[in-house]
């Protein structure tokens, strides 16, 4: 595409789609949680493909964006007042509520984890031991297995 086809408006319109695709992937953050919380494995595999989705879409549109903006030579400012800087602000607000969301969903699941590995550890015999002497997490040693087939 020759650099005369680029204009400040396809820019908007380009964050625009970058924060429209945010959106979508709060939306999918909050199901994310929703699966988590009601132990909901078929929801959560949804919620898993729709991120996976919305990241690659995200990732396209940012490659698309910084190729705009340097064609443009705009650097685009969370500081300035015209239309694009006003996009640009609102879709990095966007991707911080989305990192937040992300961030107390894995929460979740390395909570979730540990819970498992604790019921695992006891389902094998081995004595619950929170921490050691010296305040640390025990190294595993050799558990019995659960059974064989």
């Amino acid at each position: 595409m020759s650099p005369e086809a680029f204009n400040p408006s396809s820019l908007v319109d380009v964050l625009d789609e970058q924060i429209r695709t945010a959106q979508a992937m709060l939306g999918t953050l909050d199901n994310e949680s929703r699966a988590l919380i009601d132990s909901n494995s078929e929801a959560l595999n949804s919620a898993g493909a729709d991120k996976a989705r919305l990241v690659e879409a995200l990732e396209l549109l940012e490659q698309e964006r910084r190729g705009l903006a340097a064609t443009l030579r705009i650097e685009l400012s969370a500081n300035e007042g015209d239309e694009a800087s006003m996009r640009w602000r609102e879709l990095l607000g966007l991707i911080e509520k989305c990192r937040e969301r992300n961030q107390r969903n894995g929460a979740m699941v390395s909570a979730r984890r540990e819970q498992v590995l604790e019921a695992l550890k006891l389902l094998r015999g081995s004595e619950l031991e929170l921490y050691n002497s010296n305040g640390l997490k025990p190294a595993s040693g050799s558990l019995r297995p659960l059974g064989s087939a």
